[in-house]
C-alpha cells in the first residue's frame, strides 16, 4: 500500500466516523450529518428513549416486540431486559402492562441451563 492509499484510507475512515459538514449558501449554521449504518442497534435504543421520554410506555414495549424479527435473539432479549430496567425506575409505569411484559420476556428467553 503506498502512502496515497493510505492516506485516503485515513480520510474515508475519518469521513465516516466524524460524518459530513452541511452547510447552506449564506446560512449562519452548519450541520454535521452522521451516517447511519444499516442495522444499527443504536437508533432502536434511541427511538425507546425517545418514546420514554414522551411518556409513550405502552408503545415503547410494542416497539420492541416489533424487533423481534429484525433482531438476533440475543440483542432482541438484550433490548427487552434494557427497557425492562428502564421501565422500573418510572414510577407512572402500569405495573400490571410491565409484569405481562417481564413475562413475555421470559418466555423468549426460554429455559435456562
Amino acid at each position: 500500500m503506498d502512502d496515497d492509499d493510505f492516506i485516503m484510507r485515513q480520510i474515508k475512515s475519518f469521513a465516516e466516523g466524524f460524518g459530513m459538514m452541511v452547510g447552506k449558501k449564506g446560512a449562519n449554521k452548519t450541520e454535521i450529518v452522521y451516517e447511519q449504518q444499516q442495522n444499527q442497534n443504536g437508533k432502536i435504543y434511541t427511538d425507546i428513549d425517545n418514546l420514554l421520554l414522551h411518556q409513550k410506555y405502552e408503545e415503547a414495549i410494542h416497539y420492541v416486540y416489533a424487533q423481534k424479527f429484525e433482531l438476533d435473539k440475543s440483542s432482541y432479549y438484550s433490548l427487552g431486559q434494557w427497557l425492562i430496567k428502564k421501565l422500573s425506575m418510572i414510577p407512572e409505569v402500569d405495573s400490571q402492562m410491565l409484569s405481562e411484559f417481564v413475562i413475555n420476556m421470559k418466555k423468549y428467553q426460554g429455559p435456562v441451563d
